[in-house]
């Protein structure tokens, strides 16, 4: 019985609200709104080494960037349409983490919303295992979870 009094003692502290400030900063406020509403929200933390800055040679700026993602993502939604997974949406996938290793960031809800197509393919019935398998591991890069799954496996 005493375990059940501390189990919902415990219970009790998980509801309430946490005063630990966000890893993130703080947040511009104006006229008592957050001040971040017109600019696409990024990363939360800033990246802790200048990559674009030390390469011995000039980057695309961020227009580009996002041209290339979004020809990357239109080119995946049709292979994804037209039910072609191998290897249409398995090529755009890997052009798409490629993309990714170059440390260019999409918006947070891009990712959102590329977290959730790669969960339902990795899940989707009727698809070759190992295509399957792809868009696992491109789910667990987006959510950025891989060393904490490795863990998991080991266990």
């Amino acid at each position: 019985m005493e375990d059940l009094v501390s189990v919902n003692n415990h219970m009790k502290h998980a509801f309430e609200v946490s005063r630990a400030t966000s890893p993130a900063g703080t947040i511009a406020m104006q006229d008592g709104q957050a001040n971040d509403a017109g600019t696409p929200a990024k990363r939360n933390r800033p990246r802790t080494f200048p990559y674009f800055s030390t390469l011995p040679y000039p980057v695309e700026d961020e227009a580009t960037r996002q041209e290339n993602l979004a020809e990357i993502l239109k080119r995946l939604y049709i292979a994804i349409q037209a039910s072609d997974f191998t290897p249409g949406a398995v090529h755009w996938t890997r052009e798409l983490r490629s993309w990714l290793s170059l440390k260019f960031d999409p918006t947070k809800e891009q990712r959102v919303k590329l977290v959730q197509l790669y969960y339902e393919l990795a899940l989707a019935p009727g698809i070759d295992p190992v295509v399957s398998e792809r868009f696992a591991s491109m789910f667990m890069l987006l959510i950025k979870c891989v060393a904490e799954s490795r863990n998991l496996v080991q266990r």
